[in-house]
Parts: structure tokens; C-alpha cells; sequence
């Protein structure tokens, strides 16, 4: 560490986060108004702990909330808050698409400033908000990001004591690979600012033109037969990694997917993990599939082959030329169990959008009402509510 950086840890030590005493396991859920099938008043109030709603977007270094996700905030949020003033309600902000208007941002003071009086301007007009979730994908090695990345948590943490917000919630989610992780975050600083930490702990495999074979969202280890960079890619090796590099443990929390990935096999009788694709299945949307997607593409088949990897507790889905990855309710309550073992901050839920909110797996008796339901998140909420 640099002297420059440590003038920093010196000067400005009195604003960094002490212990958050809440319950023992947090149940962060993900939720995106997309105006058709999921409202945030269908959410049940003792379902997750903390709900990230958004999402939200950088536009010329301010914040950019479309007309679906105002209206969400200024018609709903204040009744579910009101209903449920135990649940931490975080603005999203970021997603995938969100690397070059984050890098853009952080780059110097100046920006940054910007975008926290933006970011000031919208907490005060949603006053239900309880704080933001940080979900930047990825800062680069490259132009500093990580260290301005690492500044822009401190100036925003630094801006809510300010005001006397010390309560507000502070959350930001990280890759899970370590050829990532690496260069993209200073995780002492995250300890220092961030109330917690979400891994996102899936998309290990999906289908690419480099990558053109079948392969597991979310195993939880590595299967026997991989090796090298490949026996990395599991929830296990990830989250270990980044408790030996300096997570504190009660700010980890372990994301985990509702969603799977589809394939096209090349050999319909090939459906072994690790066979070759010619692309994203047929199922869901560009190789993207929802739980409920999953099950209505099985539906649809004569005769879908269901199998579960023991190994790394993941089904799969096959049919034909279509082959998916996905969780059901034996695989995620085995990975919440994981995560439960570990005594670590919690679980993360990506997200109640593709859970099976239409009950098309029938886990859940059929009722008149139609409500959206969300069997994988309940089952994680069974294990750590434990």
C-alpha cells in the first residue's frame, strides 16, 4: 500500500462502518419492475430481509430511473414500506451493461460529486429508500478504477454521516472470479464502507462462441474431472477465495440464481456436461431462462430427461437438442445449507423476477388467485431462517 493511501486510511478512519447488529443471516432479494408480472406489493413482507429494486442507470453522471421504476417508488414502495418497516428497501443501480458509465463516473472528484448530488436528490424524493446497492460490472485493472471505485464508496459513506444517515444502507455486489475480483476491488476498503458484500456466485458457464459447449450455472464444487482454471469455477472455490483474501465474514453474502441457461446440442443422445453446442437453447430468451420458463419448456417435450448432478448440486433439464441448467428446490436449499455452514453474512437471490412466480413447477398447491409465488427463495429463507 501506498503512502498516498494510507494519509487516506489515517485521515479519514472516523467515518468507517462499525458492526451492523441485525439478524444473523440476510436474505437480500432482486427485483426488477419490468410493469407485466411481477408488482413489489406481490412480495410477501417476511420473505427476504433486504429487497434491491431497480434498476436504476448512469446518464451523464447522474442517476436515471426509467417511468416504470419511478412510479414503482412513488406508488408502492411507500405502502410495502409502511407494511413492512423490517425490510431494507436499496435502490439498484448498475447491472451488466453498466461498466462504461460507472468508469466514466469514478474517474475523478469531480464526477463523483456529481453523481452523489444526484444521488442525495433521489433518496430525498423517495424517502422509503433505505439505501443503495452498488452493482458495477466490472471495474477494470486499468485507469485506477478499482482505487476510484473504492474512493466513491468512502465519499458516499462520508456524505450520509453529513447528513446524520449513518443508518442508510450501503451495499455493493462483486464478481465472483478471482481473474476478476482481483483487480477489481480493494477489499480491505469494502470492509471499511460496505454494510455487506454480494458475490455474484452463477453465470460460471453459459454459452459463448469461445465457450461452445454445456456447462453449469451455479455448481457449488468442482466436479472431478476439471482442473486448472476450470475446477475455480463453483460457488465453493470462489467464496473461499474471498474470505482468505479479507471479506469479513458477516459482510458476505453468497449470491445465488433462480434463473438457468439453455443450450442447443450438436448431438441430441450427447448429454453428458462438457457436450458440444451450437448455441443458446430454445428455451427462455438468448440462452436466459426463468424457473418457470424452465419447467413450461420440460412441459412441452414427451419425454424430458430431468437428472441432478450430486456432485455439485445442480439439475439439469434435456430434451431433443435442448439441454439447461438450472436450480430447483433440492439444489438451492444445498447451496444455502453451504452457505449457512460458513456462519457468513447470507444469502443473496437473483432474482424473485425469475423464481417461479407463475407456479408452472407446481411446487406449490394451484390456487384461484393466481398470486405470484417464489419457491427457490423460500426455500433458501428455510434454511437460514433455521
Amino acid at each position: 500500500m501506498g503512502l498516498c493511501l494510507c494519509f487516506f486510511y489515517l485521515s479519514f478512519g472516523t467515518i468507517t462502518r462499525n458492526l451492523v447488529i441485525e439478524r444473523p443471516q440476510r436474505l437480500v432479494c432482486y427485483y426488477q419492475d419490468d410493469g407485466l408480472e411481477l408488482r413489489l406489493l406481490d412480495v410477501p413482507g417476511d420473505l427476504c430481509t433486504h429487497i434491491n429494486i431497480g434498476v436504476a442507470s448512469l446518464n451523464n453522471l447522474t442517476l436515471a430511473l426509467p417511468p416504470s421504476l419511478q412510479k414503482v417508488l412513488q406508488d408502492e414502495l411507500p405502502i410495502y414500506h409502511a407494511a413492512n418497516p423490517h425490510v431494507k428497501i436499496l435502490l439498484w443501480i448498475g447491472g451488466a451493461d453498466s461498466g462504461k458509465e460507472f468508469a466514466d463516473m469514478v474517474i475523478n472528484h469531480a464526477r463523483r460529486k456529481e453523481f452523489i448530488r444526484s444521488l442525495k436528490a433521489v433518496m430525498q424524493k423517495y424517502r422509503a429508500l433505505d439505501g443503495i446497492d452498488l452493482d458495477w460490472e466490472f471495474p477494470s485493472a486499468y485507469d485506477k478504477e478499482r482505487q476510484h471505485f473504492s474512493q466513491l464508496l468512502y465519499e458516499i459513506r462520508q456524505e450520509w454521516n453529513r447528513e446524520h444517515r449513518s443508518d442508510r444502507v450501503l451495499s455493493v455486489a462483486v464478481a465472483a472470479p478471482e481473474g476478476i475480483a482481483f483487480f477489481a476491488y480493494n477489499i480491505r476498503e469494502l470492509n471499511l464502507y460496505a454494510d455487506y458484500v454480494s458475490v455474484m456466485a452463477y453465470d460460471f458457464h453459459f454459452y459463448t462462441k469461445d465457450t461452445p459447449f454445456t456447462g453449469l450455472n451455479a455448481p457449488l464444487y468442482a466436479r472431478k474431472n476439471e482442473s486448472s482454471i476450470m475446477s475455480t469455477f463453483n460457488i465453493n472455490y470462489t467464496i473461499h477465495w474471498w474470505l482468505r483474501n479479507g471479506i469479513e465474514p458477516n459482510r458476505l453474502v453468497v449470491g445465488l440464481p433462480t434463473y438457468g441457461h439453455s443450450f442447443t446440442l450438436v448431438n441430441p443422445f450427447n448429454k453428458r456436461i462438457g457436450a458440444p453446442a451450437l448455441g443458446v437453447g430454445e428455451c427462455g430468451l438468448g440462452g436466459f431462462t426463468t424457473h418457470s420458463q424452465t419447467c413450461d419448456c420440460g412441459n412441452r417435450y414427451l419425454k424430458p430427461l430431468y437428472e441432478y448432478d450430486e456432485e455439485t448440486c445442480s439439475p439439469i433439464l434435456s430434451a431433443n437438442q435442448e439441454w439447461i441448467s438450472y436450480e430447483n428446490e433440492k439444489s438451492i436449499t444445498c447451496k444455502a445449507q453451504f452457505a449457512k455452514s460458513l456462519n457468513i453474512g447470507g444469502v443473496m437471490i437473483y432474482s424473485l423476477n425469475s423464481d417461479d412466480i407463475k407456479n408452472s413447477c407446481s411446487y406449490i398447491p394451484k390456487t384461484h388467485d393466481n398470486k405470484p409465488v417464489f419457491p427457490l427463495t423460500q426455500a433458501v429463507k428455510a434454511v437460514i431462517s433455521q
